[in-house]
């Protein structure tokens, strides 16, 4: 389980970081958001890993795995590895471990 912490909090932070240098670079108010409602859906995902853990991994693998589908089409209109595709590695590299750890609970 603490694999599944350690994973949400980063990927949280992650999305949260990213949504406002998004947002300071480009004034993207989508990066913003999307960063926000992704970090706090990791964040509530972290919080329920405690209370009932296949809750938990099931919403933070939902949303890693939205992440992953959402940052891939980026990188596909893109085709720029900053963030598009380092975010789109990162997601998918979170929704494995995640999946790794909903297996095990």
């Amino acid at each position: 389980m603490l694999t599944a912490q350690i994973t949400l909090l980063v990927y949280g932070a992650l999305l949260l970081v990213g949504g406002a240098i998004g947002y300071s670079k480009g004034k993207s108010s989508k990066s913003l958001i999307g960063g926000l409602v992704g970090a706090a859906l990791s964040g509530v995902s972290y919080g329920l890993l405690g209370v009932d853990p296949r809750w938990g991994l099931g919403l933070g693998l939902g949303t890693t795995v939205l992440g992953s589908i959402l940052f891939a089409l980026r990188y596909r209109k893109t085709r720029k590895l900053m963030p598009a595709g380092l975010m789109f590695i990162l997601s998918l590299g979170a929704a494995v471990l995640l999946g790794l750890s909903f297996g095990a609970a």
